[in-house]
């Protein structure tokens, strides 16, 4: 008899969660529903009956990722006798959720969607709205006359290329090591050099 490994009346979030441990193990494209009922404890149709397919849940994981990476930028105080130290930190923020996410991250930004759900667009605005929040505060306390919008989009491209170079190439790896940094101290350089 299979064993039940969620609450009675909590199987969607239950679905949920089997499905984050197989994203984070195996990728987005390497794993099925039929293993998310077994990781759930559930029979197959279980899983059908709260979602119709795996792009369905896959986008309530992108959306998860998104507030996950809102959720850590929030964190990053704003320092206004140090403006420069927030901004690296904020970017640095975003460059390890990467790093330490790799299949959530490839999930949120190299999947092409033909239509999003409400959650999942309302989570990237949100996730958006902190780094142009993040860039105004930068730009105010520094004095600086660009627009904060631009400003975003430059810093968002700053991380984002960073990030995709160091999940996709060994280039930010091996170039940290001709400098003696780690890829991490080789993006606080870079983040640096962008203040």
């Amino acid at each position: 008899m299979r064993k039940n490994t969620y609450h009675h009346g909590d199987l969607k979030n239950s679905i949920i969660k089997s499905c984050h441990k197989l994203l984070q193990k195996k990728g987005m494209a390497d794993f099925t529903l039929r293993e998310v009922a077994n990781l759930s404890g559930v029979s197959h149709a279980a899983v059908y009956r709260h979602f119709q397919h795996k792009d369905e849940v896959l986008e309530i994981l992108s959306a998860i990722g998104f507030d996950r990476l809102a959720s850590l930028q929030k964190k990053v105080a704003q320092d206004k006798k140090n403006p420069d130290e927030y901004f690296v930190k904020l970017g640095l923020v975003y460059i390890q959720f990467a790093l330490k996410n790799p299949n959530y991250y490839k999930l949120m930004f190299q999947t092409k969607r033909e239509k999003e759900s409400k959650q999942l667009k309302q989570s990237k605005l949100k996730s958006y709205a902190v780094l142009v929040h993040g860039c105004r505060f930068y730009l105010k306390t520094k004095k600086r006359k660009e627009n904060h919008r631009s400003f975003a989009l430059m810093s968002w491209s700053l991380v984002h290329g960073f990030s995709n170079l160091s999940l996709e190439t060994n280039f930010p790896l091996s170039e940290g090591k001709r400098l003696n940094q780690s890829q991490i101290e080789l993006a606080e350089t870079m983040l640096r050099y962008a203040t």
